[in-house]
């Protein structure tokens, strides 16, 4: 069955001379793997660059959910770009942190699981906000904290509850001082280095 669909790509991995592997995250929240054959040869169908972490594009893939696998690599058979968020590439903080994001991402949600169409709304108001914002700093931590409560592995303090309640692109109004930040940042940064590490082991254990 062939599918439509729009995607993140997260990452994506090469595979032989020409063929590449993509992570991609779907509209529901669901982590799907995509093979793309002869990608780095073919300019009909994937030219263009199309096919870069962070890219927002329109895929058309053949659906192998039938098949005994637990996680299918479905075939990709076309993309097309949608947005490839160009104000990312002006400096090198910005990439670095739009590609951050997408990594987090990748880690925190897992094959085959349909988690949240709330992370999917998160990654694209994060990298549009990336394009733009004067404070990455505050935007990273903002990002980080949406996902860790998300899952539901960060305790909710003053300081958290006060950035769930504001949008991802309003991260540079946020009411805190420089104490609270440097407080909530150290807090949030922890969180998420136990909390990756444990999914990291429960992986290896599977």
């Amino acid at each position: 069955m062939q599918v439509k669909d729009k995607v993140f790509i997260l990452r994506k991995t090469r595979y032989g001379d020409n063929d590449l592997i993509l992570n991609c995250l779907t509209p529901s929240g669901a982590r799907i793997s995509l093979f793309a054959r002869s990608a780095l040869r073919s300019k009909k169908r994937f030219g263009g660059g199309v096919l870069e972490p962070t890219h927002y594009v329109h895929v058309l893939y053949e659906d192998k959910s039938g098949s005994r696998t637990e996680h299918p690599l479905h075939t990709l058979k076309e993309a097309s770009l949608i947005e490839d968020f160009p104000g990312l590439r002006s400096d090198y903080a910005r990439i670095e942190l739009a590609l951050h994001f997408v990594r987090l991402v990748s880690e925190v949600v897992k094959e085959g699981e349909i988690d949240s169409s709330d992370i999917f709304n998160l990654l694209g108001n994060s990298l549009r906000a990336v394009e733009k914002s004067q404070s990455l700093d505050k935007l990273r931590t903002q990002f980080e904290t949406k996902l860790l409560a998300n899952q539901g592995v960060l305790p909710l303090e003053g300081e958290e509850r006060a950035l769930l309640a504001v949008p991802i692109s309003d991260h540079e109004k946020l009411p805190l001082d420089a104490i609270e930040w440097s407080r909530l940042r150290s807090r949030v940064r922890s969180t998420l280095r136990e909390y990756l590490g444990q999914e990291r082991s429960a992986s290896a254990e599977r």
